[in-house]
């Protein structure tokens, strides 16, 4: 009577508990075969850091096994039994720029050495990155030279000969450093010196036009990917303080089309769809060289640990900027 009476719970329990997603198995089975870059979120662990990066060895059972590498500190007993949120980054298609996926994962169990662990099967995965324009934060070898003038709002002659120029057109991808916070094929955040927002405040007021130009270097010395827009100023970030630099959010409106006759085209909805292919190209470059970084890192027993592999702190920051997503630069806006 007993054993019958525990059956029937046991059947109950089972049927309420949230079972894996035969989906989430199949993007998991994907992100071992890519041996996939997985970030462990430590929500409210004071003692370690925030977030730890793990290697995904596989799936066994309905257990995904993520180990670490390198000289990360060895994991902590007490993960067990608690819940943590993960995210992965995989490429689904070839040629196409991997997506970012979220999931909340139980840990269920530790290896002995505590250098890897299990995590159940989550019963849903999300992908964060439904925005097509996802913004990139470019690094140095990408980074284009760049002007911005500042459109007159008039319909006289001397309010159109009125054009300011806000950012002279720099003479080098390296200038552009501080200026350029990110990009997308729909916009871009810029990034001004006090002196240069106080002389021009007036043209970026909040939906204000202004002309860009970007110079995106080629992979010839003598090449370039040429774009001009018309942006309009969607929002700003500005600090009452002259050792600040104000922040502006510029939304790409037009782009000049050169071929086959000059003329100008609504970009509004979708973004430039050329500027889209070449800033996908540097995020699947990223992500192949964020991979390698990590894959590469030495293990403390090594015979080669001698030579210097990438950080645990170069790393997050590979991966803060392969993975920003759209919802963290609308939080900063």
């Amino acid at each position: 009577m007993y054993g019958s009476i525990r059956s029937l719970f046991s059947f109950f329990l089972c049927a309420r508990s949230p079972q894996p997603d035969p989906q989430a198995f199949g993007l998991l089975r994907m992100a071992a075969q890519q041996q996939a870059l997985f970030q462990m979120t430590l929500c409210g662990d004071t003692v370690s850091p925030g977030a730890r990066y793990l290697v995904c060895h596989g799936v066994r059972g309905n257990g995904l096994v993520l180990a670490g590498r390198g000289a990360d500190p060895l994991f902590c007993d007490a993960w067990e039994k608690k819940e943590f949120p993960f995210r992965f980054l995989i490429q689904a298609e070839v040629d196409k720029f991997p997506k970012l996926h979220l999931f909340q994962g139980k840990v269920t169990a530790i290896r002995q050495d505590r250098k890897a662990l299990t995590v159940a099967i989550p019963s849903r995965i999300t992908i964060l990155e439904q925005r097509r324009n996802v913004r990139l934060k470019l690094r140095s070898r990408h980074l284009p030279r760049l002007a911005v003038w500042g459109l007159p709002t008039g319909e006289s002659q001397a309010q159109i000969l009125k054009e300011r120029c806000i950012v002279a057109p720099t003479p080098c991808a390296d200038a552009t450093q501080s200026l350029l916070k990110n990009i997308s094929a729909g916009g871009l955040r810029l990034s001004l010196p006090w002196h240069a927002y106080a002389q021009h405040a007036q043209c970026l007021e909040q939906g204000r036009r202004l002309l860009v130009q970007l110079n995106f270097p080629g992979t010839e010395p003598d090449q370039e990917h040429d774009y001009v827009c018309i942006a309009r100023v969607s929002n700003a970030r500005i600090e009452d303080d002259p050792a600040s630099r104000p922040e502006f959010g510029l939304q790409f409106i037009a782009v000049r089309m050169d071929a086959p006759h000059a003329h100008w085209q609504d970009i509004r909805a979708e973004g430039s769809l050329e500027l889209l292919k070449l800033l996908q190209s540097y995020q699947l470059e990223y992500y192949r060289e964020l991979k390698k970084a990590l894959l590469l890192r030495e293990e403390p027993d090594s015979p080669t640990a001698g030579r210097r592999g990438a950080t645990a702190g170069e790393i997050a920051a590979a991966a803060a900027g392969s993975c920003r997503t759209a919802a963290a630069d609308a939080r900063r806006a």
